[in-house]
């Protein structure tokens, strides 16, 4: 007896009823949560809860199905042809260019929307820095190489420039990027992309971008595929930088799709699973061992809210689940501050280990320096009578502040920045204004960096601060003879 075509034999599901983007099913009864189903149209849809009576499913493209329209299983799931050359490229979840440029071939590498987090026998101690190029974060606030950094903050308040920065600096470092575009509108995606290109970042970044315009299931599983392009690198051996931007967006529509669908409402009416969406999310990062390729995914997820808004469910959900924050002010923003990070109010809570001894020395210093500036500070305004000591101190903090403001797109070597800090102890600054230090301070930096301090920079990682601020002060006379007007 001949073997049945299977064409006849397969599953077929017919849809009952529809809601926009969320359709109802009955058969499939083989079915699986997060398979993928086609229609007679080729439009994809993908499983996300069984019911007794009915199937749910996602419409990932394509127009809303009408009752009776027939679907059965995509045998291949949900693939992206990753070993296509995807760096520069502008993709949706679902492997379609969004930059005008040719589509992927079919087939490829498939994509696990719910992919489980690896467990500690394959994970290493985050150990070593992750370097952006930023004064304010490496040397105060760091990150390490596979760490979890919260970025969050009001809106303009310097997020999205800051990301570019980091971004672009990774070629010093030759890292891989994947930035998660979660809900942004085409403009936003499209100069961010833009900006890449101009600072020859395209080149191993990859942009996963579910835009404001896309269909709600579209933005839910945006986070979730950026993740595994990221997995992807990741057990080649490669050291990934994942951003997801923003998670806050995310969770909107997670709560728009929760509510259509009819499922009771949790806090703020999230569903009640947003914490295991997110949490299931953030923990796939980390530093791996050799069971994953011994490579790392170092993941920055992005909220954006308001003052108001910095303790609600899902800011606060999102930090007790991270490594870490980052928080960006809209006033420092406008006040010039670049990048605009409230130190004070900041957290690392793995980087510190990963600073070289003298980085970490030195930071400590500069931060109890900042601490007791603000201190003083604030007594000054009441006019009482100050100390010469309190006077340099004061003098030292407004310094500090000034050197770790950054120009845009301007990397700055570890070694350098440590050079740079350092001068503030040896009393370089003392007898000089403010106005010295914003005028001369790019020079400063292109002599730290210049070949006739390499004797520092090379041996810098084996002296101590104090060697260091020694050997600093021999350098007063040349630094003062490039910084005349």
């Amino acid at each position: 007896m001949s073997k049945p075509d299977s064409a006849q034999t397969a599953e077929v599901g017919y849809c009952i009823s529809s809601q926009d983007y969320l359709i109802f099913l009955e058969g499939l009864p083989s079915v699986r949560v997060n398979d993928v189903i086609v229609n007679s149209k080729g439009n994809r849809a993908i499983i996300t809860a069984l019911e007794e009576e009915k199937i749910e499913a996602w419409m990932l493209e394509g127009t809303n199905p009408k009752p009776g329209d027939s679907f059965t299983v995509l045998k291949d799931g949900l693939r992206v042809s990753l070993k296509s050359d995807l760096f520069g490229r502008i993709l949706n979840p679902v492997g379609k260019p969004k930059d005008g440029k040719a589509g992927l071939p079919p087939g490829g590498e498939e994509i696990d929307i719910d992919a489980v987090a690896p467990g500690i026998d394959c994970r290493e101690l985050v150990n070593k820095q992750f370097y952006t190029g930023l004064i304010s974060v490496d040397t105060l606030v760091p990150v390490g190489i596979g760490q979890r950094e919260l970025i969050y903050g009001a809106p303009r308040s310097g997020k999205t420039p800051f990301l570019l920065d980091v971004v672009v600096h990774q070629k010093e470092q030759k890292r891989i990027c994947v930035y998660a575009a979660i809900g942004r509108s085409e403009i936003d995606v499209r100069e961010f992309s833009e900006n890449l290109q101009k600072n020859g970042a395209d080149k191993y970044t990859i942009i996963i971008a579910a835009t404001s315009s896309d269909s709600a299931p579209l933005i839910a599983i945006a986070p979730a595929v950026a993740t595994s392009v990221a997995e992807y690198f990741r057990d080649q051996g490669k050291d990934v930088l994942l951003i997801y931007d923003d998670l806050a967006s995310h969770s909107k529509y997670m709560r728009e799709i929760a509510l259509l669908a009819g499922r009771i409402p949790g806090r703020e009416s999230y569903p009640a699973d947003i914490f295991y969406q997110h949490s299931h999310l953030v923990e796939r990062a980390g530093n791996f061992n050799e069971k994953r390729g011994k490579g790392s995914i170092t993941l920055l997820p992005v909220i954006e809210t308001d003052i108001e808004n910095f303790t609600s469910l899902i800011p606060t959900n999102v930090m007790s689940m991270t490594d870490g924050h980052l928080l960006f002010s809209a006033k420092l923003r406008s006040q010039g501050h670049y990048p605009a990070i409230e130190i004070d109010h900041s957290v690392t809570r793995v980087g510190r280990q990963t600073q070289k001894f003298i980085h970490k020395v030195l930071s400590d210093r500069i931060r109890s320096l900042l601490a007791e500036y603000h201190e003083v500070e604030r007594f000054s305004h009441f006019g009482t009578e100050l100390t010469g000591q309190t006077l340099l101190t004061i003098k030292r903090g407004k310094v500090t502040e000034l050197l770790i403001r950054q120009d845009s797109l301007t990397y700055i070597k570890p070694e350098v920045q440590i050079m740079l800090l350092s001068l503030i102890f040896t009393g370089f600054f003392d007898d000089k204004d403010t106005n010295f230090v914003l005028k001369f301070k790019n020079e400063i930096i292109k002599q730290l960096s210049s070949e006739n301090n390499m004797d520092l920079v090379k041996t810098i990682d084996t002296m101590t601060l104090e060697d260091l601020i020694e050997k600093l002060k021999t350098k007063h006379k040349n630094l003062e003879e490039k910084c005349r007007p």
